[in-house]
């Protein structure tokens, strides 16, 4: 029995045995992944209280204590479909790396270039969701900018954690700057607010090549732990992806990275830096955050010929169909994933450079 490489099963089992793109964002950050089966994803959102259990008469009855209430968003993930054409010509192409002796059939071909086109738009999904976490991270909101799109799904935090700008004379490159206080200080705002111990911050270039030649650091590396060592042991899992570690901050447990890493901007075609050059983001590891993927529309068989529409649930949705005139096979993965940072108040974000 001939096996359809094309169908949506042995595409999906495919996907599911590659190696995602490394994403440090993504590793630090989401706690789970979440599946839904409809189009819109419900988030509870309840905001803990530091209250007293009260005193009581040992003569009265205990005191009524009313529970704390939550409040339900609604959030539709936003569709990402990247689609790649293969035509009869394609097959008759040398692959790259092939030899010009090769004796390929265009079925092999096939089957090689289904294997690079799923990985590649896989990629591209998986930087997607990256460029998402570092928005609602650093902006508190995900700008959704495509053809016929044009809106944003905004996430409340508190006013005291968008730090912004923090003044000249703060800045981490000048000789007035006070490192270990701003890290001190943000840190109790983030543990006033949710109870969280922060563990990690994300600095842009600037931000990190400011920190590692800072005046007013010099003199002071016993502030520095930069042996990653816990209970002697190691962790350089959270290394991958693009992330280098620049030690623990005495005092405070939080670790500080540099994050290298940069997409292409389809709006003007301009590559940038996935974390604001010039800013950091403190955050927490427990906090409660997860990426959420809404169902896709999908349609299968054709016109007149059991056609049916189903909304699927899963991270990667591939389909492939063939039109006829002209002769051409598409190959397209779906998704809808939107990060959700239930406990926003776990983030900071700051601006350490001048501009």
């Amino acid at each position: 029995m001939s096996i359809d490489l094309y169908s949506t099963r042995n595409m999906a089992q495919a996907l599911r045995q590659m190696k995602p793109p490394r994403s440090f964002l993504r590793s630090l950050c989401v706690r789970r992944d979440e599946e839904f089966t409809a189009e819109q994803v419900d988030v509870d959102i309840q905001t803990g209280q530091r209250r007293l259990a009260p005193f009581v008469n040992p003569r009265a009855p205990g005191k009524l204590v009313e529970r704390i209430g939550f409040q339900t968003r609604t959030y539709t993930p936003p569709l990402v479909a990247p689609k790649r054409p293969l035509t009869p010509s394609d097959l008759q192409k040398r692959l790259p790396g092939e030899t010009v002796y090769a004796t390929q059939t265009p079925d092999e071909r096939a089957a090689i270039l289904l294997g690079q086109d799923l990985a590649e738009l896989d990629e591209m999904i998986a930087r997607r969701e990256e460029w998402m976490i570092a928005r609602a991270i650093f902006d508190s909101q995900i700008p959704l900018v495509g053809d016929d799109l044009n809106t944003s799904i905004t996430f409340d935090r508190d006013s005291s954690l968008d730090v912004g700008d923090i003044g000249s004379s703060a800045y981490w490159d000048a000789n007035t700057a006070d490192i270990p206080a701003n890290i001190r200080d943000w840190r109790r705002r983030i543990v006033k607010l949710t109870g969280i111990a922060p563990t990690d911050m994300v600095l842009g270039e600037e931000a990190a090549d400011a920190f590692l030649s800072a005046p007013s650091l010099k003199g002071l590396s016993g502030l520095m732990n930069t042996q990653r060592m816990d209970m002697g042991m190691i962790k350089p899992e959270l290394r991958d992806g693009g992330a280098i570690y620049l030690g623990t901050f005495a005092g405070t447990g939080v670790d500080l990275w540099a994050y290298d890493e940069w997409y292409i901007d389809p709006a003007d075609g301009v590559e940038k830096p996935m974390v604001p050059a010039k800013e950091i983001a403190m955050l927490s590891t427990q906090a409660y955050s997860v990426m959420r993927y809404g169902a896709v529309g999908v349609a299968s068989g054709t016109e007149g010929q059991a056609a049916n529409l189903a909304l699927v649930a899963g991270k990667r949705v591939p389909e492939s169909w063939i039109d006829k005139e002209p002769a051409v096979r598409h190959l397209k993965i779906s998704a809808r994933p939107l990060f959700v940072p239930v406990q926003n108040n776990a983030y900071l974000t700051a601006q350490v450079v001048a501009s």
